[in-house]
């Protein structure tokens, strides 16, 4: 009887590990990710591709560059997340933003309104998509 008492414990502790280890790794993998480069894009829908003009840098998935070609301005901000997707864009200088991730579907585009105008980014994906030297 001892026996059976022993092994059904052990069972009940295995198990139960088990499942808050589980609840754990998909917690942490639920977390999405922004960090990294991002490239403006010519259009959120119609034409998704890279627009050289450009780009966002967001590290500690909190801090945020906003990098224009044509001016060589660099804006910095704060990302704040909202809810899950949806985040509020603080910028030190000039007004706040609204951003929302993923959107385009597959196509996992970062959305950034500001001023009821939106625009979209997708991930860097090559060396030569990656923000000019003023923009670091």
């Amino acid at each position: 009887m001892k026996k059976i008492s022993f092994v059904i414990a052990l069972a009940v502790s295995v198990t139960a590990f088990y499942c808050q280890s589980g609840d754990k790794a998909s917690l942490e993998d639920s977390k999405t990710i922004l960090e990294g480069n991002w490239i403006l894009t010519n259009n959120c829908v119609k034409d998704p591709s890279p627009n050289p003009s450009a780009w966002l840098i967001i590290s500690n998935n909190r801090d945020i560059k906003s990098c224009y070609k044509k001016s060589g301005s660099v804006a910095k901000g704060s990302l704040i997340k909202q809810s899950e997707g949806n985040y509020n864009i603080d910028w030190q200088e000039g007004p706040a933003s609204t951003a929302q991730y993923p959107v385009g579907g597959p196509l996992n585009l970062f959305g950034m309104t500001t001023q009821g105008y939106t625009v979209c980014y997708t991930r860097v994906k090559s060396a030569k998509q990656n923000p000019p030297a003023f923009c670091k």
